[in-house]
């Protein structure tokens, strides 16, 4: 076990539960320094506070698993993913579909663990040393919790830099899988890169979004951008959109989003271009009845964020000089540092240089297998309203 003290006054956040220790709290380890060993983190008085993975080259230095004296070894890691896993399968609201979210890291209490399954495919991220040095306690955990045929790890070399280790991706358990291969999302079929694909292969967390604009696009010419392979201009198809047009960056993904549209709707008119949105929407014209804004992250810290709010705004401004009256509006920012209130004023922003008024008509986030834990705030990244112009 190795012992963390932290310095006088550095206490209060780990005593309201919050998963994160940072290095400057730190006054003093013994023990050993172990990457990713068990830490028994305590007052500069001596009370012991809690339980969690220690990370020698990580600003995030323990990663919270328990609070309290009673000490607590792998078996909780264990037990943490098998509820996880049980409680997607017996949530109602996650029927319908055979991709879900199995770990959402600290919203399980399970910080650096993020796990994915795809149909009989499941597909993790270790992004902390300390699930990194579980690597095979964590398989063994999904394999049973699961019963899938494979597992897969997907490497991480911002992570891996950031806690010190080396990059590791390839098969956990089974044979690595066969990508691209098909997923069903409540009737919408994707085809999902597990291997190279962005994140674990596909955007789970805006799978309730897209059951919204399946219900709302009868009929509406939609303007899909930032689109990747596809999966809100499927919902579109699928939903009876009159017209779909697509802007992704990434001919990869966009070759994928064009198999996607001509499975779900072989007969519908798409347009499929190949171009930054930036650059692109200054140059169309018409208009949309539904324009769907999904910018990538682009701010993962704090000094990105300037530059980052501009972004979002230049996109939906070129966006809404697009949208027909009465257009439905889905704009999204995906960082914990743009919360709801920031992205308000960059919509009213964007709204007002576009001289397009706008109503708020719901506000979007992750679905239910993505849950965020009230103790770690930093986890609720994506900010979405859904939006209809004047």
């Amino acid at each position: 076990m190795i012992d963390v003290v932290l310095n006088q006054g550095r206490d209060k956040s780990v005593r309201r539960r919050h998963p994160w220790v940072l290095s400057g709290a730190v006054a003093s380890v013994t023990g050993g320094e172990q990457p990713g060993g068990w830490a028994r983190v305590s007052t500069a008085k001596g009370e012991v506070l809690g339980f969690g993975h220690y990370s020698p080259h990580s600003s995030l230095r323990v990663r919270m698993l328990s609070f309290g004296d009673q000490v607590v070894g792998d078996d909780l890691v264990t037990a943490r993913i098998a509820a996880a896993v049980g409680r997607r399968r017996t949530n109602p609201l996650l029927s319908g579909t055979d991709a879900v979210r199995l770990v959402n890291a600290e919203g399980d209490g399970l910080p650096g663990l993020v796990v994915d399954q795809y149909g009989d495919v499941v597909v993790a991220k270790l992004v902390a040393v300390g699930m990194h040095a579980r690597r095979d306690l964590v398989a063994d955990a999904l394999r049973t919790a699961t019963g899938a045929a494979s597992g897969y790890e997907r490497g991480d070399s911002q992570a891996a830099r950031r806690e010190g280790v080396a990059t590791h991706q390839g098969a956990l358990w089974g044979e690595a899988p066969k990508s691209p291969f098909e997923i069903d999302e409540r009737g919408r079929r994707y085809r999902v890169d597990v291997v190279d694909g962005q994140k674990t292969g596909f955007y789970l967390d805006q799978r309730d979004s897209r059951d919204l604009v399946e219900s709302l696009a009868s009929g509406r010419r939609v303007l899909d951008l930032f689109a990747y392979t596809g999966g809100f201009s499927v919902a579109a198809a699928k939903g009876g959109a009159e017209s779909v047009t697509l802007v992704e960056s990434s001919a990869t993904a966009i070759a994928l989003a064009e198999a996607n549209l001509a499975a779900n709707a072989p007969g519908l008119s798409a347009r499929l271009d190949r171009a930054d949105v930036h650059q692109l929407l200054r140059e169309y014209d018409g208009q949309y009845d539904m324009l769907i804004v999904d910018t990538p992250p682009l701010s993962r810290h704090k000094r990105d964020l300037s530059k980052a709010t501009r972004a979002y705004k230049d996109s939906l401004l070129f966006a809404l000089k697009r949208a027909a009256p009465g257009a439905y509006v889905l704009a999204f920012a995906c960082s914990h540092t743009v919360g709801p209130d920031l992205f308000g004023k960059v919509v009213f922003g964007a709204s007002l240089d576009a001289e397009c008024p706008l109503r708020i008509l719901r506000t979007l986030g992750v679905p239910m297998d993505h849950p965020v834990s009230i103790d770690h705030p930093e986890g609720a990244y994506l900010t979405g309203l859904l939006l209809q112009s004047a």
